[in-house]
């Protein structure tokens, strides 16, 4: 009984810190966040929204790490949205933040191969969701 109290405390309090972690709605932190767990999704092979088009069209190999090397205020995407109706007229207000992030990966020579990607990361705030819009690759 004891064990399983212990596991439930342990359990909400990873919850609590990893929530604590990502920042008010639409800050550079929340951003920082959001977009850290896109890697990871992509480093381990699910599905997400930081992969480039590059690396999907030649069908390269997930990266094995990542670094975040800048992060500075950016323009909002006018494509951050799900439907037509959810574009609000304030958009060009909403929280955007453009990232330069050099990722590692194996090639297929089995060689280690650093790449450079830019991401702007838009917050809608009408939807309460992260953009991510990849250039420069």
């Amino acid at each position: 009984m004891k064990s399983r109290k212990s596991f439930s405390l342990l359990l909400a309090a990873i919850i609590l810190i990893q929530g604590c972690g990502a920042g008010p709605e639409g800050s550079e932190q929340a951003a920082r966040t959001y977009l850290e767990g896109e890697f990871n999704k992509w480093m381990s092979g699910q599905e997400n929204e930081a992969a480039t088009f590059k690396a999907r069209l030649q069908s390269q190999v997930n990266p094995i790490s990542y670094e975040i090397r800048s992060v500075v205020p950016g323009k909002p995407d006018p494509l951050a949205f799900a439907k037509p109706e959810n574009l609000a007229k304030d958009w060009k207000e909403w929280p955007a933040y453009r990232f330069n992030v050099v990722y590692g990966s194996i090639s297929q020579a089995g060689t280690p191969v650093e790449q450079v990607a830019t991401y702007t990361l838009t917050w809608n705030a009408f939807e309460k969701k992260w953009y991510v819009k990849g250039r420069g690759f």
